[in-house]
């Protein structure tokens, strides 16, 4: 096997995201302007308002009008993660499979992909076999998981793995050209060639 590539885009093309604007906001629960937001986290003040409009109406958020500057201060700390919401307040699903599985991994010492299913799976996501196991064989073929059993299929047994790539809480993302985008470290890894 050959060394993984990886790669870091430029901190120029990375796109400030919600969870910077968040993270800006945990850091200054007690009280923070829009201004104070865009210093933070270099989002746009579009991206910071339509974001704060969102933690506001599921009650994240408070404004405050009191003062000839509006302020913002935060009613309930949802996490490290950005609350990923609607513009109506409510939760956005999408994704959240993948978030559980990652999870899972990161729990759990050693385990196979129908372990990842099913700890995964919860009353409002449903995390198939089939899922899992696409997800856990592109973690592996980049890098993130080891082998720990191979599988047995005339035996009935499933192939154990374990992570060994924990960049951070959040989940690496599949890309439709089979890399693999890590959102912790911002960094790209493609299959090992043989």
């Amino acid at each position: 096997m050959t060394n993984m590539k990886s790669g870091r885009p430029p901190v120029h093309e990375r796109k400030p995201s919600r969870q910077d604007i968040w993270e800006a906001i945990v850091a200054n629960r007690d009280g923070f302007t829009i201004t104070l937001l865009k210093e933070r986290s270099l989002a746009h003040v579009k991206t910071i308002r339509d974001y704060l409009q969102c933690l506001i109406a599921a009650d994240y958020v408070a404004r405050d009008e009191s003062s000839d500057q509006i302020t913002y201060r935060l009613l309930r700390d949802g996490g490290h993660h950005a609350p990923r919401l609607r513009k109506d307040g409510t939760p956005v699903t999408q994704g959240a499979g993948t978030e559980n599985m990652w999870r899972s991994m990161y729990m759990l010492k050693e385990f196979t992909h129908e372990d990842i299913a099913l700890y995964a799976t919860t009353s409002t996501v449903q995390v198939s076999g089939l899922t899992a196991k696409a997800y856990v064989q592109q973690l592996l073929r980049c890098g993130y998981l080891q082998v720990i059993t191979k599988a047995q299929p005339s035996k009935g047994k499933l192939a154990k793995y374990r992570l060994v790539r924990m960049n951070g809480p959040l989940p690496p993302k599949v890309q439709r050209i089979k890399r693999i985008y890590d959102p912790n470290t911002h960094e790209v890894f493609e299959e090992a060639r043989v």
